[in-house]
């Protein structure tokens, strides 16, 4: 079994993140996170929670090997955390404006159709993009 510091080590690779930009993310400092990476280090119990919270590590794998690494996340999980993110938003962002549009629609209203149409569009011409690829 895998030790701390190597299990961490392996939610930075498999994050896709620099050290820096992970360290950022979880409000440490690289040469901290350097320091959990190669074992000189024991990261706090808040580390290790931000580190599952921020990407979905399950916790008891990080501190122990034991189990999956990654928490299977429910749809409706994933949703709540994105509303979550979105409350953090300025009014003026993006989202929150579309968001707020989208609340004022009338549930059995045309305009989910045309959305829906929109979205079937945009999905059809990536699918096209990729297979050309």
């Amino acid at each position: 079994m895998s030790e701390l510091n190597e299990r961490i080590s392996n939610v930075v690779a498999m994050s896709g993140n620099t050290k820096t930009k992970f360290a950022e993310k979880i409000n440490i400092s690289q040469p901290y996170l350097s320091q959990l990476c190669s074992g000189a280090k024991l990261p706090s119990d808040r580390t290790i929670a931000d580190i599952c919270r921020e990407f979905g590590v399950s916790e008891t794998w990080l501190r122990t090997g034991v189990g999956e690494p990654y928490e299977v996340r429910t749809r409706e999980e994933e949703m709540g955390d994105l509303l979550g993110s979105l409350m953090k938003d300025s009014p003026e962002s993006f989202r929150s404006r579309l968001i707020t549009a989208l609340l004022r629609f009338d549930p059995d209203g045309s305009e989910w159709q045309v959305l829906e149409n929109i979205y079937n569009s945009v999905a059809a011409e990536a699918d096209e993009k990729e297979t050309d690829q």
